[in-house]
């Protein structure tokens, strides 16, 4: 059987309570890492079951190096822009995930392809260890 470890997803105090009220909030939030998927979920708002091989890179990333609309500070919840997604509560702990092959993910009733995740995390170390090994 294959054991997965569960991150929770990092969420500033106003938005646990507005993404709690609106389903999304951090006892439907994590990202789940086992030896053959990465798991991630913002409750009914985002959700992507990526295979491990597909995943090239993994590392923590602050949000000064965040470019084009990510740059504004006050984005949380799922925001997607050319192949990227931002999946955040808070603008710390955020992880880069980089995929080869793009895989196919869930915004909502959307599905798109995406190539890089960035995910705000409590374990950012946690997440880049078990991504990297």
């Amino acid at each position: 059987m294959d054991s997965a470890t569960r991150y929770p997803i990092s969420f500033d105090r106003p938005s646990r309570t507005t993404m709690t009220v609106l389903g999304a909030g951090p006892n439907v939030s994590h990202v789940k890492v086992s030896s053959a998927t990465v798991d991630v979920r913002l409750g009914w708002a985002f959700h992507a079951t990526i295979p491990r091989q597909a995943v090239v890179s993994a590392r923590s990333l602050s949000k000064d190096e965040l470019r084009g609309p990510f740059r504004l500070s006050v984005l949380r919840g799922v925001n997607y822009w050319r192949g990227t997604a931002l999946v955040n509560g808070s603008g710390t702990g955020l992880v880069e995930i980089m995929l080869d092959p793009p895989e196919l993910v869930r915004l909502g009733p959307f599905a798109v392809r995406m190539r890089r995740l960035i995910v705000s995390t409590e374990d950012q170390s946690g997440i880049v260890a078990a991504l990297s090994a």
